[in-house]
C-alpha cells in the first residue's frame, strides 16, 4: 500500500484519481482548498481517505499539511500535482444561454455549430478570443501561481518526504495545450503554465535520478469537467487512467510526458 497525496482534489479529475487508487487498496490523502467539500465528496469514496486542506498558492497552508503528514506517516510515496485552473474564456466560449439553445434546437446541429465558432467570433456572438497579444496578464499570473509555482512549492516543501519513500514518485499533471510543438496564441495563460509545468518536470527529473525518484508529467485529454466543459469527450474515469497507472506500474521512466499510458513529444 502506498500514501498517495493528491492536490486539488474535491472534483474532477483529482477526485476520480483518488477514487481509484482507493479502490485499489491505497492511502489516499484528498486535498482541498475548502475542506468541507473534501469531506462531502469523500464520504462516497471506498477505503482509506483523509481529507486534508490545502492551497498550494498559499506556503503556510503547505506547510501545516507537511507538519500533517509527516505526523501520520513520516513519508510520503507519490506526489499527484494535480490542482489547476483554467482560462477564464473557457466559460466564455459562446453566451451559456446561446449554446444551450442551439444545443435544445438543434440538437444533431450542434457539431456543425462547433466547427464555425470562429465565424460567431468575427461577428461578436461569441466574444474575441483571447491570445498571445491581448492576453490579461493580471489573469496569467494567478494562472501560473496556482498550475505552476504551486507544483513547485509542493516539491520542494515535500521533497524530505519522499526520499524515506523506497519507490518515489512526482506526478504533474499538465496538458497537450503546454506541448511545445503545438504552442499557438490562444488561451496563453494556460498553455504557458503548463508548458512551464513540462520543464520543471524534466528538472527535477534530472536532479532527483540519483535519489531514485520519479518524476513525469502526463496529459488526461480533454476531459469532461468543469474545468473541460460539457462538450468535452472524455469521461473523468479516463481523464484519470494514465495518472493512476503511473503510480501503480512498476516499470516507468523518469523524465517523461504521457497520455493514454503512451509516452507523448514535449
Amino acid at each position: 500500500m502506498k500514501t498517495i497525496l493528491v492536490t486539488g482534489a474535491n472534483r474532477g479529475i483529482g477526485l476520480e484519481i483518488c477514487r481509484q487508487l482507493s479502490n485499489l487498496g491505497h492511502q489516499v490523502i484528498l486535498c482541498s482548498r475548502d475542506l468541507q467539500k473534501g469531506f462531502v465528496v469523500a464520504h462516497n469514496i471506498r477505503g482509506e481517505i483523509i481529507v486534508q486542506q490545502l492551497d498550494v498558492t498559499n506556503e503556510e497552508s503547505i506547510q501545516a499539511l507537511f507538519r500533517e503528514v509527516n505526523s501520520r506517516f513520516g513519508k510520503l510515496d507519490v506526489l499527484i500535482n494535480n490542482a489547476g485552473i483554467g482560462s477564464a474564456e473557457w466559460n466564455k466560449p459562446l453566451s451559456s444561454r446561446l449554446r444551450d439553445k442551439l444545443k435544445r434546437d438543434f440538437q444533431g446541429m450542434w457539431k456543425i455549430v462547433r466547427l464555425v465558432k470562429p465565424v460567431l467570433r468575427w461577428t461578436g456572438i461569441a466574444g474575441k478570443r483571447e491570445n498571445a497579444s491581448n492576453a490579461n496578464l493580471h489573469q496569467v499570473r494567478q494562472i501560473m501561481e496556482t498550475n505552476f509555482y504551486g507544483p513547485w512549492r509542493m516539491i520542494q516543501v515535500f521533497m524530505p518526504l519522499l526520499e524515506k519513500s523506497k519507490d518515489a514518485r512526482i506526478i504533474n499533471v499538465s496538458s497537450g495545450l503546454g506541448e511545445l510543438r503545438s504552442l499557438k496564441g490562444e488561451y496563453p495563460g494556460y498553455s504557458l503554465s503548463k508548458s512551464s509545468l513540462n520543464a520543471l518536470t524534466i528538472m527535477f527529473s534530472n536532479e532527483l535520478r540519483g535519489k531514485g525518484i520519479r518524476v513525469n508529467a502526463m496529459c488526461p485529454g480533454w476531459v469532461k469537467t468543469d474545468m473541460g466543459g460539457p462538450d468535452a469527450p472524455r469521461p473523468v474515469s479516463q481523464g484519470a487512467e494514465t495518472a493512476v497507472w503511473l503510480v501503480t506500474e512498476e516499470n516507468i521512466p523518469t523524465g517523461k510526458f504521457f497520455r493514454d499510458r503512451q509516452q507523448i513529444d514535449w
